[in-house]
């Protein structure tokens, strides 16, 4: 069964209210963006320890930046994976040693145009891998097929490597049948948009 993750915004005027009604959710998935990596700005990073005041699920921030340095100190504290994108700046072992430093999980994430190949290199240091189903910076983008065969290829690794893989971007109720090798699916507008949340949730999983 997989598990689920429902993907919120870093914007001062997201409503938390709207999950906490949400059972069997996994994961709160935050993107972050610093208006550079992708054209679109979302940095209400207080929204961390609002979280984390207010649940006790496992927290993800995913950070859609430029420099993942400059976040790390500021929301540390206030969750339980950093994901970070290997296309950034910043060279990929460097940030996996920082955040090792304070003994939260690490996710590398990669863009569609990324290939696995990338990530190979890394997959002994971190436990997720996040592959982005449409390209980053806007949420209701149409989901890109040649994802499933990304995931059904990283998933070969997951035999000699320890790793969870996330899918995240477009995902809704008849692409998630097909990304079965899957060990986690994040989506937004899929489960808050739904008439029956918790519903939708349940069939993500199944």
């Amino acid at each position: 069964m997989k598990k689920v993750a429902v993907a919120l915004h870093a914007l001062e005027n997201t409503n938390i209210d709207q999950i906490k009604n949400l059972k069997n959710l996994d994961y709160i998935h935050v993107d972050v963006m610093d208006g550079i990596f992708v054209n679109n700005t979302m940095l209400y990073l207080d929204l961390f320890r609002i979280l984390k005041t207010n649940f006790k699920i496992p927290i993800f921030a995913h950070l859609m930046v430029i420099d993942p340095f400059n976040y790390i100190k500021k929301i540390i504290h206030f969750i339980d994976a950093f994901f970070f994108h290997i296309e950034a700046e910043n060279p990929t072992k460097k940030v996996i040693d920082e955040i090792k430093k304070y003994n939260k999980e690490i996710g590398i994430v990669l863009n569609p145009s990324t290939p696995i190949s990338e990530v190979i290199p890394f997959l002994k240091d971190i436990h997720f891998i996040l592959i982005m189903g449409v390209n980053p910076g806007w949420s209701g983008q149409k989901f890109i097929p040649e994802t499933i065969n990304k995931v059904n290829e990283l998933s070969r690794y997951k035999t000699k490597f320890n790793f969870k893989i996330d899918v995240d971007g477009g995902v809704n109720l008849d692409n998630s049948k097909l990304l079965d090798k899957a060990d986690i699916l994040s989506s937004s507008s899929t489960i808050l948009k739904a008439e029956d949340p918790n519903q939708v949730i349940n069939q993500l999983k199944t």
